[in-house]
């Protein structure tokens, strides 16, 4: 054999090599190998397609769930035994797919749990796993909820394209946020008041059916604005019981029982109410609606504008509390921020961040 054939041939057969090489490469880029992120994305798939051809079994009622098991999955043949998935005889997975009607909007959660080898991670548990403490600013368990007190810096979280914080981790898993910066200034109301016979506003949240002050208008109004918040995202907010009680400024109580004295069912979005704000504060002596001990170890009081909350003055039909750095009693007809405060569904799953600033939580 010549040497121009030898070569002729050894380009041949390095030419073969390549080819070998690159079909293993595509290969194994495509997806060769299943994981377990590929099988919650197809369950998830496969939920929603079924879902969409099945309206009737949607959850009709606010709340309702319904779910789609990875069990059953298998059984009607929308996804191969695991075994074969992921060539594995040992493998062991149980999941499923839940979807919330949250006020009309149903949001798709999946979850997997394969052992020690992968499970899906819900937001809240990751928020206490990141934040929960005895002492100090961060998380702290109460008898039926978490609330981040002290000057904590880790409650940031994405939505929508805009940032939040984490008040608390309710009772049933909800997870309760605060906008941070406020959507515009806007009066609480301004009702021509009989009491004091000036348009200063009626301090009533709730006037009448159907009659409700300006503050509560706006917060509905925005919810609904199209231009602000899709379909998608409202998926995920569900509705939530407002405390609207009246307190005065001597009340010492922390624990709500004055502002949900009065509640109202059912609402997407609302204000802050005092006793939020003051759970916030680790310092003893917060012990009264406008002490400015308040304002020691809160985090609220690292919220740049003043913003109004749903907590009317008891003493005064024309004024209602808003804060800036600490509550203070202001004539309802006076401009201040709104801060909308809302609930997001308690199987959001986490994706990323630490819950700071600059590294907020985001989920799917």
């Amino acid at each position: 054999m010549d040497q121009k054939m030898m070569k002729t041939l050894g380009m041949v057969i390095a030419g073969f090599v390549v080819f070998i090489l690159v079909l293993f490469f595509i290969s194994s880029c495509s997806g060769g190998k299943y994981t377990y992120e590929k099988l919650q994305e197809k369950m998830l798939v496969i939920a929603k397609n079924y879902y969409e051809g099945n309206e009737k079994e949607l959850p009709s009622q606010d709340k309702d769930t319904r779910s789609y098991t990875l069990k059953k999955m298998i059984s009607d043949g929308k996804i191969e035994e695991l075994t074969e998935l992921f060539d594995n005889e040992n493998i062991k997975c149980d999941g499923n797919v839940t979807v919330t009607n949250n006020n009309g909007h149903y949001l798709y959660t999946p979850y997997l749990s394969c052992g020690k080898d992968y499970q899906t991670t819900y937001l809240k548990d990751k928020i206490v796993e990141n934040s929960l403490v005895e002492s100090g600013p961060g998380l702290y368990e109460t008898a039926d909820s978490y609330i981040f007190r002290g000057d904590v810096k880790n409650n940031y979280v994405s939505f929508s394209g805009k940032t939040f914080r984490i008040i608390r981790i309710n009772d049933d898993g909800t997870i309760r946020l605060i906008d941070n910066v406020g959507i515009s200034e806007v009066i609480w109301d301004s009702k021509y008041n009989t009491n004091v016979k000036d348009s200063r506003g009626v301090n009533d949240y709730v006037v009448s059916e159907n009659l409700y002050a300006n503050i509560k208008n706006v917060s509905d109004n925005y919810y609904n604005n199209n231009k602000v918040w899709t379909d998608e995202a409202r998926n995920y907010i569900t509705t939530q019981t407002l405390c609207i009680g009246k307190r005065s400024k001597s009340d010492i109580t922390k624990d709500g029982s004055a502002e949900c004295s009065v509640k109202l069912e059912n609402q997407l979005f609302g204000s802050l109410a005092i006793y939020e704000y003051l759970q916030a504060s680790l310092d003893i002596n917060c012990n009264s609606t406008t002490a400015s001990a308040c304002t020691n170890y809160n985090w609220f009081t690292s919220v740049s504008n003043t913003f109004w909350t749903v907590t009317a003055d008891v003493e005064k039909t024309d004024s209602s509390y808003s804060i800036y750095k600490k509550p203070h009693s202001n004539l309802c007809n006076s401009y201040n921020y709104l801060n909308v405060v809302f609930n997001i569904n308690n199987n959001v799953t986490y994706v990323s961040g630490d819950g700071t600033k600059d590294n907020p939580y985001v989920f799917k």
